[in-house]
């Protein structure tokens, strides 16, 4: 393969990255070609040490999906830079997709208690409304009180746990995309 067409392949797999980033990237292997061939190399031995470009440009985007992910905190950008890191392998289906699914799962779950717990007052408003018992009303209503309190509790905590967990993710597959690249 040589230098172009090395170039234009890795040019068209990185479209989806800016402008600038992409040139950037690409000026830096034009670079490395440069420099291997005033070394005595062949632009073919230059292009097989590099290695594929469909690879190297998946490795490329999951890396920038991360940092993507770690400047703009989004649900659609840790999104991204999952589907990013599993589309490097097999192993990654298993060992990033997995945990990240489960670990949504579960906050899913946890806000949906929380929620519960916020609107529990409500349905008890309006399925014993005002009785007319002391006992019962100060039943109803410290029941209401106590499961709104938890409610807003584990809501709060949730929230506080899924950023640490955003945080936590990122890590992970920074870590991840690492061992894929043998550093």
């Amino acid at each position: 393969m040589t230098r172009r067409e090395f170039m234009d392949e890795l040019d068209g797999l990185l479209r989806e990255l800016p402008d600038k980033d992409r040139l950037d990237i690409l000026a830096d292997y034009t670079e490395h070609f440069l420099i291997g061939v005033d070394r005595g190399k062949s632009e073919q031995e230059i292009a097989d040490s590099l290695g594929s470009p469909k690879v190297l440009a998946r490795e490329i985007l999951a890396g920038y999906r991360i940092h993507q992910a770690q400047s703009n905190a989004s649900i659609s950008n840790m999104t991204r830079a999952v589907l990013a890191t599993v589309s490097l392998g097999f192993f990654n289906l298993v060992f990033v997709l997995g945990p990240f699914v489960g670990l949504i799962a579960v906050l899913i779950g946890l806000f949906a208690v929380a929620l519960a717990l916020l609107l529990t007052p409500i349905g008890l408003f309006l399925k014993y409304g005002i009785p007319g018992n002391a006992d019962e009303q100060y039943l109803v209503l410290f029941s209401g009180m106590a499961s709104f309190g938890l409610g807003g509790m584990l809501a709060i905590g949730l929230a506080r746990l899924s950023r640490w967990l955003y945080r936590q993710f990122l890590r992970y597959l920074n870590f991840n995309v690492r061992m894929i690249r043998g550093k």
